[in-house]
């Protein structure tokens, strides 16, 4: 016998199922909830910046020619290409008294933002922000003109005089970042690598004294001359446990590379929780260059289910040397699978 209950409309079932799927964010705006964690749409995989560095900042920036294996950058330090990478392998001065000596090259140099202006010059605004990265960043600059030794016992030894060197590398930085402001970028990258495999390069106070206000300095001067949108995040290989806090403090949006075999990540997770967006964290050191596929993908699942928290975290290879396309190929689909079993409601 047919049900005397009438059936409800079919438009009435459609017009439910459209009020209560979750929307597909752009990429844009699901960025931003990815760091707001509020409720994005999917898993983050495309990148929605896109920029330069400093004309100089890389070493091969001042190499004469493809074919000259060693040579010297303009702020005196020797590089040498060792089977296609190239190395610091010289400083600029021996030893913290002849600082002095050390070339401390001209910020305002036009050259410095040919890059950020041929990139900004094409950049479609509508799908990407422009991005300013610092690479070789105060601690970086500062180990390769003295070499690593001496500086880091100067920091000790020679408090003052390593202060002075610091603050020359933080103005020159502070300049080339004025001149990339009238390019409107929206995200900044800060590169300095402060920790080795299990611990930072130097005591957590010393990091605290020498490079906590000056990174602070010019996170505040891009927050204020960029405005509330400003994303800043920092580049640190290696061991950063110790200074978690510090950075959540100066005002840092985002962490990376995150390398699992240097940090206890539960832990890292617990300190920054809805504080700090964590990016990176695929490990690069054995899974992704020596996993099969299947390996790959047990990962990313395990660091997403770890690092998740409806948003504040940036799946991503902590390195990509060495990696098969097989691997990465992996990697970014079970991002993407995870993405539709976790967090996609549509």
């Amino acid at each position: 016998m047919r049900s005397k209950i009438p059936r409800k409309p079919v438009e009435y079932t459609v017009s439910v199922f459209k009020e209560t799927a979750m929307p597909h964010y752009s990429e844009f705006e699901n960025f931003s909830r990815v760091l707001k964690r509020d409720n994005p749409s999917h898993v983050q995989i495309e990148d929605i910046s896109d920029g330069g560095v400093c004309w100089g900042s890389q070493p091969g920036h001042s190499r004469p020619s493809p074919q000259t294996m060693e040579w010297r950058d303009e702020w005196g330090v020797g590089w040498k290409d060792c089977d296609g990478e190239v190395f610091p392998v010289r400083p600029s001065v021996a030893s913290i008294e002849d600082l002095d000596k050390a070339p401390i090259p001209d910020a305002k140099d036009s050259r410095r933002v040919c890059e950020i202006r041929e990139i900004a010059g094409r950049l479609d605004r509508s799908s990407k922000v422009l991005c300013i990265t610092h690479s070789y960043f105060i601690y970086e600059k500062a180990i390769n003109i003295l070499g690593p030794e001496e500086f880091l016992v100067s920091l000790v030894g020679s408090p003052e005089r390593a202060g002075f060197l610091l603050d020359k590398i933080l103005n020159f930085e502070m300049g080339f970042a004025s001149q990339c402001l009238q390019f409107k970028p929206k995200h900044v990258n800060l590169c300095d690598d402060y920790g080795h495999q299990d611990r930072l390069a130097m005591s957590p106070q010393c990091w605290r004294q020498f490079f906590k206000p000056r990174l602070k300095r010019i996170i505040d001067f891009y927050r204020k001359a960029i405005g509330p949108d400003a994303v800043i995040g920092l580049h640190s290989c290696g061991h950063v446990m110790p200074i978690l806090e510090d950075l959540v403090e100066i005002g840092l949006d985002i962490l990376h590379p995150v390398q699992s075999r240097s940090n206890d990540l539960k832990e890292l997770r617990r300190i920054t929780s809805g504080r700090l967006t964590l990016a990176g964290a695929i490990d690069g050191q054995q899974i992704l260059p020596f996993g099969s596929p299947a390996d790959v993908r047990k990962e990313v699942f395990t660091k997403l289910d770890l690092l998740w928290e409806n948003g504040g975290y940036l799946p991503m290879p902590e390195k990509t040397i060495g990696v098969s396309k097989e691997n990465l190929d992996a990697m970014n689909q079970a991002i993407k699978d995870w993405s539709r079993q976790n967090v996609e409601k549509d």
